[in-house]
């Protein structure tokens, strides 16, 4: 015959109670946790919204589009009195908007000025002939703290 199998269950002491106490404290937590240091973006963090309204006109020569920029730095702040430059490769014409500061002509097309609010627009005057018309805006002069190329088309039909 055999004997039974006894099973002893260990209870544990004080002291065995204290060190896993001890080692569950001193795990993992959330309070303890170390912020990492600040990095910006590695470009300039310049946010670029650029849009034609409406972006379809009559190819009838006197309908007009209204074309902004707004730019805001990377804290969402806007980016006033900056000079852009607006170009376009349609058969229609663009104008200074009396909305924003008409900074001069080149030879290219129209550089306006960002407004308090970052805001900078033309009008875009229609050509006639059937044809999808592409604005670019991008930073005019020297400074070279602010970099982008922004296109908007805009359907002449």
């Amino acid at each position: 015959m055999r004997e039974p199998n006894h099973r002893f269950l260990a209870v544990p002491t004080a002291a065995a109670l204290a060190l896993a106490a001890a080692l569950v404290a001193g795990g993992c937590s959330l309070d303890k946790q170390q912020t990492p240091g600040l990095s910006g973006p590695s470009e300039v963090g310049a946010s670029v919204e650029l849009v034609a309204a409406p972006d379809t006109l009559n190819a009838d020569g006197i309908s007009a589009s209204v074309v902004r920029i707004t730019l805001r730095d990377n804290d969402g702040k806007p980016l006033s009195g900056r000079p852009v430059l607006f170009q376009h490769d349609g058969d229609g014409y663009i104008s200074p908007s009396s909305a924003s500061t008409f900074v001069g002509p080149v030879q290219s097309g129209l550089v306006m000025a960002t407004d308090k609010d970052g805001n900078a627009y033309i009008l875009y005057i229609a050509g006639t002939s059937l044809r999808t018309v592409t604005v670019t805006v991008r930073p005019y002069g020297v400074d070279t703290s602010l970099t982008f190329f922004r296109t908007v088309e805009i359907f002449q039909l």
